[in-house]
């Protein structure tokens, strides 16, 4: 579907026209923000090149993934070979009580393509859920708004905020109990009358807590005829049809046979049904995969499934429920190809209208499927979904007995440059989480990180710092590598040896390993050496305590004890590990903790020094009292990049190097505070700053602050 030439040249000029006018499209009309300009051309929530399609939560592995759909062929900032241009999702929570929480972003790369069917992407955080329950208890069932905005990213703690081209979507989840353990010991705390623990320290507990549950109870099949019967024969045939299809598959399987003998007590007859066993049919009726899609950063294949009664799951969530499983195709050109089966457990839950939405992912390895830089390809995708019992591998025509099956395309993304296919070659993909073509020859990173969490600004790397990286045509059996790095005060490279921590995926299995050297030399062991094996987004090394200035470092592969066999390039990137440093002063009057009068002039000086600096912040608290207080920076030196007086909104002014109005070495300079329409009260004039410092690979900044007192008086 190609879309009109007048909306991509929009979209190309959008950037321009936002910056003239933040508001040019009138996105921002209905937030009542103080000072918004009118619009210029109505354009809110358009869909006609991407859409949110999907949302669903797996309890189990706490994964939030939205499905997008790319509909058009261009309007996305360029073809492959180009940086193209960011689908963004913000998601929030509300818990039940009208809040929405926000809980994070991420994002995806996205090009012009050549396919005219639409391209289904997914994307995913963890979720860090802020409540749970017992199971014996009311579950958990927050609400998700998610929004999808492209080429901008949706402003934190924003809930309402439209895009110009995405759009919003809600969904209801279902968050996992609270862990068994914690639940047992607040019962018998309670019991004997104990103070109950603090509810902020309860997760901690739990996370320590290294004892496996016992298994949770089967569930009691009178209870789920009983309940069957008060719906339909049908719903009565779903409650004993996990035992008859096992009985199925194997005639003499005793524990089956057991299974099926209370169904003549339950006066249940089988004949009924023996055209719904033998024939199955696509049904819906209780569950429905709605959407499929790559999340091509983490490769992963994701399904969106909804369920939609209160009962037909085998149990509650205080027993063993059911799994809702899906099976995996992928059509390359040549026909559809078993990628594997994945699933999620459900249970029987008084589910809100629109029911509940759950996610299953499978990882996928498409490297043997890659074209070479620039050539990108794509496959047909297909979802299987099938309750209770898995759908048979390679059947992609598979029909289940409740259940159905859901068609895609996927992008399967060109090699990166310099990848030859069939030739062994390492890449190193990103540092901190900067892709290192985002990282320029002095060292610093710009544009949006992988996953588009976040956006760097001619940033440096502090904390942690994660290398991530992959190796292509790797020769069969055993391998391992060695991270060389070289410092400003290192007179050659040298071996980076400090363990670090992954989560490899023998699938379905997830198993958190530590990555330590080998016992002879530098090198670490190659994990995921089988395409059955994934290491978690490419780990291979974390950079911790390095010192500030100019590093290089690049990767060295070999087979256990023999000669390297491939290097990649040596990759610089700067290092800060210094917090900036921040000042506020009151010389005015009484000065520092001194009394005023409403209606006065206070003014004072202001300092921030660093050699990255990101953004600078001054403002009054508490912020109702001070709201009709006027803040301006009066001066500044050395020079910034705006000429004082700079005037914020009410009691709080900013300046930022992203915006040009900030010197990368910081500023120091003299600011005023109008009292008129403040009211009396103590108050505490405040200045926080942060670097533009990538610390710990995430969306973090060093950061500093300083805090002087005032007394307002009416005089």
């Amino acid at each position: 579907m190609a879309a009109a030439d007048k909306d991509v040249d929009l979209r190309h000029a959008s950037k321009f026209l936002l910056i003239t006018n933040p508001n040019y499209f009138g996105n921002l009309t209905d937030l009542k923000l103080a000072d918004i300009p009118k619009a210029v051309l109505k354009k809110v929530g358009d869909t006609s090149f991407e859409e949110l399609t999907c949302i669903g939560y797996n309890p189990a592995t706490e994964i939030l993934t939205a499905i997008v759909r790319i509909k058009q062929q261009s309007g996305y900032g360029g073809d492959a070979c180009t940086d193209g241009s960011q689908e963004y999702v913000r998601f929030y929570l509300d818990y039940g009580d009208g809040t929405w929480v926000d809980h994070g972003v991420a994002g995806f790369n996205i090009h012009d393509f050549p396919f005219k069917d639409p391209l289904c992407y997914a994307v995913s955080i963890r979720l860090r859920p802020k409540r749970r329950s017992c199971c014996d208890d009311k579950p958990v069932l927050p609400k998700v708004r998610a929004i999808l905005s492209w080429n901008t990213m949706p402003p934190p703690n924003m809930p309402n905020w439209h895009p110009v081209w995405g759009n919003r979507l809600e969904r209801d989840i279902q968050i996992e109990p609270r862990n068994w353990f914690i639940c047992h010991i607040l019962d018998k705390i309670t019991d004997i009358g104990i103070q109950k623990i603090d509810p902020s320290l309860i997760d901690k507990i739990t996370a320590a807590v290294v004892k496996l549950p016992p298994p949770k109870p089967e569930p009691d099949l009178h209870q789920i005829v009983k309940v069957a019967r008060a719906v339909d024969d049908l719903a009565v045939m779903r409650g004993v049809f996990p035992a008859v299809a096992k009985l199925s598959a194997d005639p003499t399987d005793i524990a089956a046979w057991q299974a099926l003998a209370p169904l003549k007590a339950f006066d249940i007859d089988l004949s009924k049904f023996a055209d719904f066993l033998a024939q199955p049919k696509f049904n819906t009726t209780y569950e429905e995969l709605h959407c499929v899609g790559l999340d091509r950063d983490r490769m992963l294949l994701h399904g969106i499934v909804q369920i939609k009664l209160r009962s037909g799951y085998s149990g509650s969530l205080c027993q063993k429920g059911s799994r809702e499983y899906i099976a995996f195709y992928l059509d390359f050109g040549s026909g559809w190809e078993f990628q594997g089966t994945t699933f999620v457990e459900v249970h029987d839950i008084d589910v809100p209208r629109g029911g509940l939405w759950y996610q299953a992912a499978l990882p996928v390895n498409l490297d043997a499927h890659r074209q070479e830089y620039c050539k990108t390809g794509r496959a047909r995708i297909r979802g299987i979904l099938s309750w209770a019992v898995p759908p048979a591998p390679n059947q992609p025509n598979f029909v289940p007995h409740w259940g159905d099956r859901e068609d895609c395309w996927i992008e399967v993304e060109h090699l990166p440059k310099g990848v030859i296919p069939g030739v062994f070659t390492p890449v190193l993909e990103s540092i901190g989480n900067m892709s290192v073509a985002k990282i320029d020859g002095a060292g610093y990173a710009n544009g949006a990180s992988v996953g588009g969490t976040f956006t760097a600004d001619d940033a440096p790397f502090g904390g942690r710092t994660l290398l991530k990286g992959n190796g292509f045509n790797i020769p069969a059996g055993p391998m391992e590598y060695r991270v060389m790095i070289q410092g400003p005060s290192d007179v050659s490279p040298r071996a980076w040896t400090v363990p670090f921590d992954a989560d490899v995926t023998t699938f379905p299995s997830i198993t958190p390993v530590s990555q330590t050297v080998n016992a002879v030399g530098d090198w670490f062991p190659w994990l995921a050496a089988s395409p059955l094996v994934t290491v978690a987004d490419n780990l291979l090394g974390a950079l911790t305590g390095l010192e500030n200035g100019l590093h290089n470092v690049y990767l060295e592969f070999r087979q256990p004890f023999g000669p390297v066999l491939a290097t990649t390039p040596p990759k610089a990137f700067m290092v800060d590990n210094t917090a900036p440093t921040a000042d506020i002063e009151i010389t005015s009057g009484a000065g520092n903790c001194g009394k005023f009068g409403i209606g006065e002039v206070i003014s004072g000086t202001y300092a921030m020094t660093g050699n990255h600096s990101g953004s600078l912040l001054i403002h009054v608290t508490p912020l109702p009292e001070a709201a009709g207080g006027t803040m301006v920076i009066t001066s500044a030196a050395p020079a910034a990049f705006f000429t004082p007086p700079f005037a914020g909104g009410s009691s709080s002014v900013s300046i930022s190097y992203a915006a040009l109005s900030l010197n990368t070495n910081g500023a120091a300079g003299t600011w005023e505070l109008d009292t008129t329409g403040m009211a009396p009260c103590g108050y505490n004039i405040r200045i926080y700053v942060q670097d533009r410092t990538i610390v710990s690979s995430g969306p973090n900044h060093w950061d500093a602050g300083d805090i002087e007192g005032f007394c307002l008086e009416q005089r």
